[in-house]
């Protein structure tokens, strides 16, 4: 099965990273409704819709930290993180991730059942597991 391309999104967190984007825009990008609003020009939080759902992230140009509070699927939160490391990493800072809610979402619900008897323990595990290998570092 091929797997869903994401290099729309790679492209979209250039555009939006360049010193020329304006820090409060909205913008049509390859049939998503684009949303970039922010304070101060170190700060940049954006919404993409594409009609049935949103990604929702920020990040903070000072200090580097990627802010994740919606996407689809973990390779769509991935592409984001990729962009972004692409563009700011360097050999003295990274980026870091302060906040990947979705993963947290999914991951407490078995933080929850671990211990729990009602629930196979084997399986609530390897899930678990499962899930804390997709964790964003």
């Amino acid at each position: 099965m091929k797997s869903k391309n994401y290099n729309w999104l790679a492209r979209l967190i250039d555009r939006i990273t360049k010193t020329d984007c304006p820090n409060n825009n909205c913008f049509s990008y390859y049939g998503r409704e684009v949303v970039l609003s922010s304070g101060t020009r170190d700060f940049v939080d954006v919404t993409i819709y594409d009609g049935h759902s949103q990604i929702c992230f920020n990040f903070d140009f000072w200090t580097k930290e990627l802010c994740l509070e919606s996407y689809e699927n973990y390779r769509q939160r991935d592409v984001i993180i990729e962009a972004f490391r692409r563009i700011y990493d360097d050999r003295f800072e990274r980026v870091s991730i302060a906040a990947d809610e979705p993963w947290d979402d999914d991951i407490k619900p078995y933080r929850e059942m671990i211990g729990n008897d009602e629930y196979d323990q084997e399986e609530v595990t390897r899930e678990y597991e499962e899930l804390l290998a997709l964790e964003a570092r």
